[in-house]
């Protein structure tokens, strides 16, 4: 199926969904040729999100519908970030973790036409990679993300040219793709993304009538293509989580991205005019619990979302157990965490710390992905498995206060990343800016222990080098204390009963 859709779009003509009941007109019209895009982006929850009143791929399913019969000229993109990191991703089953199987079959079913490789999709095993490539029934693509060696991904080509049917003739759509180099794997290698798009849209110029950057970078990334790359016509991208819609350079050029786990999507109408000049009129829609539902998409998430559950339950998890009921809403949102100390994020710091007795407990901001808000209520094992999908241990370090000084400051300097860090209650600052412990300043000669999760103490967090067991010989892994999901929900019943 995957070599028959590919070679359709590569080198014939690729009709998206036509819809029986809306045949396509063949005639050509004055005002142009027109087609409609619909864009998705940083979508890891093939189930609504925000208590069930946002997102959801069976109502983005059902939005397409609803596109294909008013033009079955409609092509469906995801503009990166898909294949992690999820909560259902991390169940296992016979023995693997999905590690995104579900979305791809969710997505199949939805009838993506191209997907663009985003940074998250390296959180997964090369195995893994490579087997949902071969899952899908449609592209990746990825200009930018190689093999070390410098060959191509099988089955992942660096572009894609589809001729799209319209009633004023047929258009050929050039898409192009990159990745920001987030992700560094010893798996994945990564070209110069603004060398390469250039180069790509410059093939892509020569031999086609629209040319999309399908990219998964950073808003300054983009903006730089929109305004120097000449033959570019429109940028969707992802990867901030928010949606954006802004115009740069002498033409123009539109970049848009939408907001993260299909709360809204982008409708694009895109007009290549009888001069040749490409148009475009854009439509954020929110996707709501009024949003129409596809139901045989439905069918295949509620299958999917079954089969993790039956994993997590193997696991020691149940996923539909209320472990609480909370009196106040946690925000999760990456805005919050990766900002400014959150409320979530502190149960989560006190909870390593009550499962090791440590003096303090901190983590990094990025382990939270659930991106929600999770409002006043019951509180499910299945949502600390949503705020904490990669896991991990609780662990207790060692270290001199002045290097905990150090860690504290680092991680203030990384607002905005994923290496903001998360505190507990026995942390604070005095009136001069310098760290408290246990309301008592910090000394720097001082060995504290120091509660935090395996992934942090490895040294990988931007900036934060140096907070490792193996590469600093001041800091000694001394303990470790249970899932740090098993953590959080303790900690929800200390707080809340």
């Amino acid at each position: 199926m995957k070599t028959l859709h590919l070679a359709a779009a590569l080198l014939a003509v690729l009709v998206v969904g036509c819809a029986p009941t809306a045949p396509m007109a063949t005639a050509p019209t004055p005002e142009g040729r027109t087609f409609t895009v619909l864009q998705i982006n940083d979508v890891y929850e093939i189930t609504p999100v925000e208590g069930g009143q946002s997102g959801g791929l069976a109502r983005v399913a059902g939005l397409r519908q609803q596109l294909l019969a008013d033009d079955p000229r409609t092509i469906t993109v995801m503009a990166g970030d898909f294949l992690s990191p999820s909560a259902l991703g991390t169940a296992r089953v016979d023995g693997e973790r999905l590690y995104g199987r579900q979305m791809v079959a969710v997505l199949n079913a939805l009838g993506l036409d191209v997907a663009a490789v985003g940074n998250h999709e390296f959180d997964v095993s090369a195995d893994a990679f490579a087997a949902r490539v071969a899952e899908a029934d449609f592209p990746f693509i990825t200009a930018n993300a190689v093999q070390p060696s410098g060959a191509r991904f099988d089955d992942v080509p660096p572009r894609l040219v589809m001729t799209v049917p319209t009633a004023g003739g047929p258009v050929r759509v050039g898409i192009a793709s990159v990745v920001l180099p987030s992700n560094q794997k010893d798996w994945v290698a990564y070209l110069d993304a603004d060398s390469t798009l250039r180069a790509e849209v410059a093939r892509l110029d020569a031999e086609t009538d629209v040319v999309i950057g399908l990219t998964h970078q950073a808003f300054a990334d983009d903006v730089r293509a929109a305004a120097t790359i000449d033959g570019l016509d429109l940028v969707l991208g992802g990867h901030e989580h928010e949606n954006v819609r802004a115009y740069r350079g002498a033409r123009m050029v539109p970049i848009l991205k939408a907001d993260a786990n299909a709360r809204t999507a982008y409708v694009h109408r895109v007009t290549v005019g009888t001069d040749g000049a490409v148009s475009v009129a854009s439509e954020l829609v929110s996707i709501t619990a009024a949003t129409p539902e596809d139901p045989a998409v439905a069918a295949v998430v509620a299958e999917w979302v079954e089969t993790a559950y039956a994993g997590f339950i193997a696991d020691g998890f149940d996923p539909e157990a209320v472990a609480v009921t909370t009196t106040d809403d946690l925000d999760g949102r990456e805005g919050t965490v990766r900002t400014r100390p959150a409320r979530l994020g502190a149960l989560i710091a006190d909870g390593f710390v009550a499962a090791s007795g440590a003096d303090a407990g901190l983590f990094n901001g990025g382990s939270i992905r659930v991106d929600d808000v999770l409002a006043a209520g019951p509180f499910r094992e299945y949502d600390a498995i949503r705020v904490l999908p990669f896991g991990g241990e609780v662990v207790t370090v060692t270290l001199p206060g002045a290097v905990l000084a150090r860690v504290l400051s680092q991680g203030d300097a990384n607002a905005g990343t994923g290496g903001y860090l998360q505190r507990s209650a026995e942390i604070g600052q005095a009136a001069d800016g310098t760290w408290t412990i246990g309301g008592a300043r910090l000394d720097p000669a001082r060995t504290y222990t120091i509660a935090t999760n395996d992934f942090l103490v490895l040294g990988l967090e931007t900036g934060l080098d140096f907070f490792s067991v193996e590469g600093n010989p001041e800091i000694t892994q001394v303990g470790t204390h249970g899932d740090v999901r098993r953590a959080l929900l303790d900690q929800l019943v200390r707080v809340y009963e």
